[in-house]
C-alpha cells in the first residue's frame, strides 16, 4: 500500500484542517498566541498586502492595506472552537478587524509530514 492509500483512509477524527487568518500588520502575533494556546505547535506567518481600490476598502470599513496571514494546522474537531477563540480575542464582528477560516487538508504527501502533523506534542512543552 502506498503513503497516500494510508493516508486515504484515516479516521474522521485525525482529518487535518488549516486555520487560515489574515488581520492587519501587527496582530499576527495575537494569532499565533491563540492557536499556540490551542496546541498548534507550528504557525507560519506571511506578510501580504491588500490589493483592492480606495472605494472597495472603504465599502468595507478596510483602511490598512498591510496585512499578515497566519496558517495553523489542526485536527478536524478541533477548527470551531479555535475560529471561535480567535474571533473572541480579535472581535471580527467589527468591520476592518480581519477573517478567519479554515479550508480541509485533503492529502499529505509522506507518512513521516503526516505523522508530525497529528501527534500530540502538548506535554512535551
Amino acid at each position: 500500500m502506498s503513503e497516500y492509500e494510508k493516508l486515504a483512509s484515516v479516521s474522521s477524527s485525525e482529518r487535518l484542517d488549516i486555520i487560515f487568518t489574515i488581520v492587519s500588520r501587527g496582530k499576527g502575533e495575537t494569532v499565533t498566541n491563540i492557536l499556540r494556546k490551542n496546541d498548534i505547535i507550528e504557525c507560519l506567518t506571511l506578510h501580504g498586502r491588500g490589493t483592492a481600490t480606495s472605494n472597495i476598502l472603504k465599502m468595507f470599513g478596510l483602511g490598512v492595506t498591510e496585512k499578515e496571514v497566519v496558517l495553523g494546522i489542526t485536527k478536524n474537531e478541533r477548527s470551531h472552537d479555535i475560529i471561535k477563540a480567535i474571533d473572541k480575542k480579535l472581535n471580527f464582528e467589527k468591520p476592518g478587524n480581519g477573517i478567519s477560516f479554515v479550508v480541509p487538508l485533503q492529502s499529505v504527501a509522506g507518512i513521516m509530514a503526516f505523522k508530525y502533523l497529528t501527534t500530540d506534542y502538548s506535554e512535551d512543552i
